[in-house]
């Protein structure tokens, strides 16, 4: 059975794409996860659901358009978080394993915020892998603005006439 390891995914129920943190992360981790907050579909499953998530430690999420949907109680995800975020031991970083539910939630909006976690995976037919042929990135949009905008600060700062500090 797959656990929740350190890392933040989210798994586009719409598209079957798995974004993650590969900065920080490894890629066997962020999809053992995948398949852990995937395995949580079929208890969760409503008309507006569109993403499943989890932050670095085992909290996880639902992202819904929907207002009123209300997370089940009773569900719980096995989690194997051996390093806290800046690489410390697990017992001061563990935490318990929690189902929230971000209601009304915008998709559109959600992907251009997330621009800085890439297409890591897929799901088809039930299955976790890292394959990604044919699936739209919907982070890769954000990503390019983001990087246009790096590099014209960085020509902005270049531009500009360097002065020399000096102490009396």
């Amino acid at each position: 059975m797959a656990k929740l390891k350190p890392g933040a995914i989210t798994v586009d129920l719409e598209t079957g794409g798995i974004y993650g943190d590969l900065a920080h992360c490894p890629l066997a981790d962020l999809l053992e996860s995948a398949e852990a907050v995937f395995s949580l579909l079929p208890r969760v499953r409503h008309k507006g659901i569109w993403a499943l998530a989890k932050d670095f430690d085992a909290q996880c999420y639902v992202y819904t358009k929907g207002k009123s949907f209300v997370a089940p109680e009773d569900v719980h995800l096995e989690q194997d978080i051996y390093r806290g975020p800046t690489g410390s031991e697990t017992p001061r970083w563990a935490k318990p394993f929690t189902l929230l539910v971000q209601p009304h939630c915008v998709r559109d909006a959600y992907w251009r915020a997330g621009w800085y976690e890439p297409l890591i995976g897929s799901f088809r037919d039930g299955k976790v892998s890292a394959e990604t042929e044919g699936i739209v990135d919907l982070t890769a949009e954000a990503r390019a603005e983001m990087e246009q905008h790096r590099r014209e600060i960085e020509e902005r700062e270049a531009s500009k006439p360097r002065q020399l500090k000096m102490e009396f």
